[in-house]
């Protein structure tokens, strides 16, 4: 029989713990009451509850637990006995609180509270009864000194707080917030989280919770009105929260009163909600979260990254003694790289070498192929010359990866350079290089920055025709237009065919290039109805898949990369053996989503296997599944070979981190090269001419684009999506350049 029920129960064993890292847990329990007596000696539950269920509390013995879901009963003869096991798919678990007396219980077969045996805790419960629980939750071990001693009284609360975070991360989870987001409020309120929430609970939206969810909990669960104080406190919070998600450091009056307005939905009758927010706001600029500036208003953290950021790059260009070497020594290194490395550095290069050497702080930008990094290679021969340290970064693994083969020199992502900072590293004349920077957005520039001591000189080389950071913020978009900040820009391409390069400069220009419709021109816009250009796509794929690359603007969609891999898939290796691996919950094999030849993409940087965010690779061989797969997150599933031609195992603990990789997104794949390159172009937010100008240029060879050329034309033609974010950074730098001058001549 099967039925879906409620079941209280107590545990009494956990068979499985996170089983092979899905989260989740199976475990047994006798059913009790709510006052925690057994209901059936001969009967006991087995839960199988997945990490949906549970969120990240760990199940333990002498826990009551209340599961809902898909209920099973079946009967077994043991020694003679009835036993009754029912088990339990639970879709829904809560931690319960024990009630009474049976707090005893609960502390003596809790291994949470190790030491605790019946004994020390009846006399716990004797002495102070229904009072304990208070007295747990004040978590004073003094309250326990005639009963405890005070390592053990520390030792008990201690326990009973774990217990406790549990119970909050369950109340959160219940009310639709995920365990990243409990976790966070805990660490910031410790015991108070569930007060404090009762309190205002709009106050997790500070923590990433999102609006609809916190709104509902305000409503239903604390009965906050439509017209509440602490409500449009909120919802003016999460209105700055989106406008800095969606890239923007600073808003106009009127641009946050709308997005409010849309937040709250209908007015209370006779209310006027701008009426109410002008107090909102006024108290949003009392008490700083939200900064009146003479650009707009500004979330205080975007005021302090951008401020940060302009301070630093005005300390190092109005900073003494910039000029590394002579001109006749710079001449000399120029010349040296023409004799040793057989490079004729043209005009521009030669002027961005020369800036770089009397500046510290430069931008150093251009389109695709004209030649960036062959003035790094030189430019790192002056800072050998000069004496001075170089380290090279990128935001991305891959681009830090083909920073480094490309230069020869060390390179690693920001994020691993922060992590690895010291002071060691900066001793002496250094100087940092941060590739790819049109994607370098302002929280990353703002924590460089930070760490770097003012000694520490900084090229960004980048080109702000391509793509605009994901992240908030514009850094090189910004700083390249004020007057004062040395820039090299180098214009004479090198790296493409005649008919590539045209398109591409015509494109990057704002102009609609003329393009054939043949597709094996060296490049070709193939009108397509939307729902024909997927299946199009893949055919043109299949002319040449060791060559090619699809490269999508979107990730859903008829035309996004999810639904290219799947037809990928279905047509180049349905039928070959899958990669399989265990699944404990069900306790049967199960495929991974990968078969034998299959294309794979890395979407996380994983430096212990040597691989980056964007590596792609072929899977060559696939392992059987073997009876004692269960349970080891560390079992070969398949081999894979990936781009940089080295061999690697791929383990169930990677799974979450590799997918498909016949079609990429275009922001995946921003600094690689491929001979032939396919473009499914469909009308979107995210397409306008820097997407199609970053897409063309990885093509050495071929490139085609496949769909909606009149979407393609009106991207190419309206201005670039980065000119519509709202950025202060340059009026920042522009007002620490004159406030830097105005002192510099009060000084003389």
């Amino acid at each position: 029989m099967t039925d879906v029920a409620t079941v209280t129960l107590r545990v009494t064993g956990v068979r499985s713990q996170n089983p092979r890292g899905f989260g989740g847990a199976i475990f047994t329990g006798t059913p009790i009451d709510e006052t925690g007596a057994v209901l059936n000696a001969s009967a006991y539950v087995v839960v199988k509850a997945t990490r949906a269920a549970l969120g990240a509390t760990c199940v333990e013995r002498g826990q009551w637990w209340r599961v809902t879901g898909p209920l099973a009963q079946r009967r077994s003869v043991v020694d003679g006995f009835v036993l009754i096991e029912q088990q339990v798919e639970a879709e829904v678990a809560h931690l319960a609180r024990p009630s009474g007396e049976h707090i005893v219980s609960f502390i003596a077969d809790n291994p949470a509270f190790e030491g605790f045996g019946s004994v020390k805790a009846r006399r716990l419960w004797e002495r102070f009864g229904e009072r304990l629980y208070c007295l747990l939750d004040a978590g004073d071990p003094a309250a326990f000194d005639a009963v405890l001693t005070d390592d053990a009284a520390r030792r008990m609360i201690e326990a009973w707080a774990r217990h406790g975070e549990s119970r909050t991360l369950q109340w959160l989870q219940a009310q639709g917030f995920d365990v990243g987001i409990g976790r966070k409020v805990l660490a910031f309120f410790g015991g108070e989280a569930q007060a404090r929430l009762e309190e205002d609970p709009y106050r997790l939206l500070s923590f990433t919770g999102r609006w609809k969810d916190v709104d509902r909990v305000a409503r239903e669960q604390f009965d906050v009105g439509a017209d509440d104080q602490r409500r449009l406190r909120g919802a003016v919070e999460e209105a700055c929260y989106r406008m800095f998600a969606n890239g923007h450091t600073v808003m106009l009056t009127a641009d946050l009163m709308d997005h409010v307005v849309a937040l709250l939905g209908r007015p209370p009758a006779g209310v006027r909600w701008r009426d109410l927010l002008a107090a909102a706001v006024s108290e949003g600029l009392s008490n700083g979260s939200i900064v009146q500036t003479g650009h707009g208003l500004q979330p205080l953290g975007a005021l302090v990254m951008e401020r940060q950021v302009a301070i630093a790059i005005q300390a190092r260009l109005t900073s003494e003694d910039q000029q590394l070497l002579t001109p006749l020594d710079i001449d000399r290194v120029i010349a040296r790289v023409h004799a040793q490395d057989g490079i004729e550095l043209n005009p521009e290069q030669q002027s961005s070498i020369r800036l770089a050497a009397t500046h510290a702080f430069v931008c150093i930008t251009g389109g695709a192929g004209v030649g960036k990094t062959t003035v790094l290679k030189a430019l790192y021969r002056l800072f050998d010359e000069a004496g001075v340290r170089v380290y090279q970064v990128a935001l991305a693994g891959r681009a830090a990866r083909r920073m480094k083969e490309a230069t020869g020199r060390s390179a690693v992502t920001i994020a691993s350079f922060l992590k690895a900072i010291d002071d060691a590293m900066f001793d002496g004349p250094t100087v940092l290089v941060i590739d790819e920077a049109s994607m370098v957005d302002i929280i990353s520039m703002s924590r460089l920055c930070e760490a770097l001591p003012v000694h520490v000189r900084l090229v960004l080389v980048g080109d702000h025709h391509q793509l605009m950071p994901v992240g908030p913020g514009l850094v090189l978009h910004c700083v390249r237009q004020v007057e004062g900040v040395p820039v090299a820009e180098l214009k004479t391409g090198k790296r493409f065919g005649d008919e590539i390069a045209a398109v591409a400069s015509a494109v990057r220009a704002g102009h609609w290039p003329a393009v054939a419709a043949n597709a094996t021109a060296p490049v070709a816009f193939i009108p397509c109805e939307q729902h024909l250009i997927a299946e199009l796509v893949v055919d043109l794929y299949a002319l040449d898949t060791d060559a090619t690359q699809v490269l999508s603007p979107l990730r859903n969609g008829p035309a996004g990369t999810k639904s290219l891999n799947r037809l990928c898939q279905e047509r180049f290796t349905n039928g070959q053996p899958a990669v399989m691996c265990w699944n404990d919950e069900v306790e049967v094999p199960e495929r991974c989503g990968f078969n034998l030849g299959d294309v794979v993409l890395c979407t996380r940087n994983l430096w212990d296997e040597g691989l980056q965010n964007g590596s792609l690779g072929r899977v060559v061989e696939v392992e059987p599944l073997t009876e004692n797969s269960a349970g080891d997150p560390e079992q070969v599933l398949a081999w894979v070979e990936w781009d940089d031609g080295v061999g690697r195992a791929l383990t169930r603990d990677m799974l979450d981190d590799i997918e498909l990789g016949y079609a990429v997104t275009v922001h995946k794949a921003q600094g690689s090269q491929w001979s032939r390159v396919i473009i499914p172009v469909t009308d979107s937010k995210l397409l306008d001419r820097t997407l199609l100008y970053t897409a063309i240029t990885r093509a050495q060879v071929q490139v085609i684009l496949v769909g909606d050329v009149d979407a393609a034309r009106h991207a190419v033609v309206a201005p670039p999506k980065a000119e519509t974010r709202k950025v202060a950074l340059d009026f920042a730098l522009k007002r620490c350049l004159k406030l830097a001058a105005a002192e510099a001549l009060e000084a003389l």
